[in-house]
């Protein structure tokens, strides 16, 4: 965009700013005249939604002839990769309430996996687990078995996958065709009470035999000789003073974890040695045999042998703090090397590059549930609210690139779980969060595009619900929790230097402020939708239907949307609204945004997998953003300042972009 239309939209703006701002408290009721022709999002967008990450998540890894493929363990999502990691497509389907404990991917048919599974059960130390199988590489998946109240714990195969394994509460079950035919072997081993063995690497194979590890009271490595044929039988076969953990194997040689400690075996468990012995007293996780090398690591470090545990080197975990999920390697291919794959849950998957470092690789599957853009025309960022972390990036012009995908996250300095954003079109370079602390929140600031964080209040109390800075004054902060005692409200006049703690009956999830008067705020929650016109302090019941979004035009017209089970529309500045979309969820709109510019046009963003919606006639009328969306589960929504660019954050699939004009 040249520099003078910029100029000429922002004289537009100031114009109509001060005819909208002749009285305190007024709202321009005249229709404003339309801006700069070239300035024009009703058209058809410019291609497609393309993917800008955050690359944020991992999960178990497997290989397959079409390439890699992660599953994310719950809610289940399985992403799929035939470029090495460079992009991905993610298929779904699998029951929401399942955590899968593992998969296998078949070595020769691309289209067989396996996964194991499980939920909760009616009762406490019951569960429900179930082997699934997809034969068309994920799109869909059949019940292969389900085991209920006895759960499914891990699964171990052979490398052909015909010899399954499955570890339940009270049992080990065993099939030698792949999970079409079963038999149990009853537990001989000791259990008491719920304990289960929840975790990972509690079950593998070697040769024909399944070893696994036992919980309360024993916490001993067993095995069942023989899975394969007629005569299984369970055997103790290593206890010692610590808690045996985590088992793995390469086929011949076996490790445990123990403590701070790992022993190993090379005789099938008949005699053990430490292998390793944490300097620190950390405890060691996570051990797997990988290419030739035996790996092993706390949360913040990842130790490697390549002669069985005589000699280790050390090097940090890619995503320090949060330790290892998974590890793979990659064959090598024309060109490319074989890679080691490091996963960690929270972080996402890393290449180790050797003494280059870790590589991110993208898997964008984060759950976005508030977005914002922040800065000016010269130097924007977007930022983005994950489920326990927060992201930014320099906002993405151009085509998008793989280090476009790769945002800054902020693993080390506090866990900013259920946080919600706010920016005050008035102070656009200000980002504002409100953000859980155990059973209190905090709130805090940025001021340089979410790159670095301040205090603006620490442990106030209740659960945080939505944070609002003002369009008219960007001072006045308002926050939303619920307390022991009941919903609170929080206020702050001086851009969060003092609080003043204000009594409500209601839980607002969204807040919209008038642009031109600073003390009119509306406030929206299941109860429906109120109306404050002393900053908060007080407030008006106005409608009863469920609000899960507000927004107020700041071009005048006294246009008032609010989103919920569909939109509603008002054109008298709220005294009366009418449905203009209708809808069944109460939080199905999730967010609705003006465009900055051209005033016809108004977007809303549908969580339950209507994608994105657009109005280009003031937001009488509605109809789906042309161009589908890889997931149609939209939480949040941003736009860029020169209003080209259109931001969506979606549910377990990070956020797209899309060019208006």
């Amino acid at each position: 965009m040249k520099l003078r239309s910029i100029t000429k939209r922002m004289f537009v703006l100031g114009l109509l700013t001060a005819l909208g701002t002749t009285g305190a408290t007024s709202v321009a009721t005249a229709e404003p005249q339309l801006p700069p022709a070239e300035v024009n999002a009703t058209g058809l967008p410019h291609g497609a939604w393309d993917p800008v990450g955050p690359n944020s998540v991992g999960g178990l890894l497997a290989v397959s002839p079409a390439g890699l493929a992660m599953m994310v363990p719950s809610p289940p999502a399985l992403w799929l990769s035939g470029d090495r990691g460079a992009s991905w497509t993610v298929r779904r389907g699998m029951p929401a309430d399942t955590a899968i404990q593992g998969i296998f991917a078949d070595p020769v048919n691309p289209d067989r996996m396996l996964a194991v599974g499980n939920s909760p059960g009616g009762m406490p130390g019951e569960w429900h687990g179930m082997l699934l199988r997809t034969t068309d590489r994920g799109q869909s998946w059949e019940t292969l078995r389900e085991w209920y109240p006895d759960g499914a714990f891990g699964m171990a195969t052979d490398p052909t996958g015909r010899v399954v394994v499955v570890q339940n509460l009270d049992s080990l079950s065993v099939s030698i065709d792949g999970g079409e035919h079963w038999n149990d072997v009853p537990r001989t081993w000791p259990r008491e009470g719920i304990a289960s063995p929840v975790g990972a690497l509690k079950l593998t194979m070697v040769g024909d035999d399944a070893y696994f590890t036992t919980v309360y009271p024993e916490y001993a490595l067993w095995v069942v000789r023989g899975v394969s044929g007629k005569e299984r039988r369970a055997e103790l076969v290593y206890r010692t003073n610590g808690e045996v953990n985590q088992v793995a194997a390469d086929g011949e040689r076996l490790v445990v974890t123990v403590g701070p400690e790992l022993h190993g075996s090379a005789d099938g468990g008949k005699t053990w040695t430490v292998l390793r012995r944490e300097p620190g007293g950390q405890t060691l996780r996570e051990p797997r045999f990988v290419g030739g090398r035996l790996y092993v690591s706390t949360y913040n470090d990842i130790d490697a042998s390549t002669d069985f545990g005589r000699t280790w080197t050390r090097k940090p975990a890619p995503a320090p703090g949060e330790g290892v999920s998974d590890m793979i390697d990659l064959p090598a291919v024309p060109g490319k090397p074989a890679t080691t794959l490091i996963s960690s849950l929270y972080r996402g998957v890393y290449a180790d590059g050797g003494k280059s470092g870790y590589q991110q690789i993208g898997v964008p599957g984060e759950t976005i549930r508030d977005l914002v853009t922040t800065g000016n025309l010269l130097r924007e960022s977007v930022v983005a609210a994950g489920v326990q972390e927060i992201y930014n990036t320099p906002l993405p012009r151009g085509k998008v690139s793989a280090s476009d995908r790769v945002w800054q996250s902020h693993p080390t300095d506090r866990l900013h779980e259920d946080a919600s954003l706010s920016v005050s079109p008035s102070r656009p370079d200000v980002v504002w969060q409100v953000t859980r602390n155990g059973f209190s929140l905090d709130v805090l600031r940025s001021g340089d595009g979410g790159r670095t964080w301040q205090f603006a209040a620490k442990a106030k109390e209740g659960l945080p619900r939505a944070i609002f800075a003002h369009p008219a004054d960007p001072d006045r902060l308002l926050v939303s929790a619920f307390a022991p005692g009941g919903y609170v409200l929080y206020r702050s006049d001086d851009a969060g230097k003092t609080w003043e703690k204000l009594a409500t009956d209601s839980g607002f999830l969204t807040f919209a402020g008038d642009p031109w008067n600073p003390n009119r705020v509306w406030g929206g929650d299941s109860g429906g939708l109120s109306r404050s016109d002393d900053g908060g302090k007080t407030w008006t019941h106005v409608t009863s239907e469920p609000v899960s979004s507000i927004s107020v035009s700041r071009w005048g017209g006294g246009r008032v949307l609010i989103g919920g089970a569909g939109i509603h529309l008002s054109e008298d500045g709220g005294r009366t609204f009418r449905r203009v979309r209708d809808g069944e969820d109460p939080r199905e709109i999730s967010r609705i945004l003006p465009h900055p510019f051209d005033f016809r046009v108004w977007f809303a963003s549908d969580s339950t997998g209507g994608g994105v919606l657009r109005s280009t006639d003031f937001g009488r009328t509605w109809s789906p953003v042309p161009g589908a969306l890889p997931d149609p589960r939209v939480l949040s929504l941003a736009i860029s300042a020169d209003g080209r660019y259109l931001f969506a954050g979606t549910a377990q699939s990070g956020a797209y972009r899309l060019k208006l004009y």
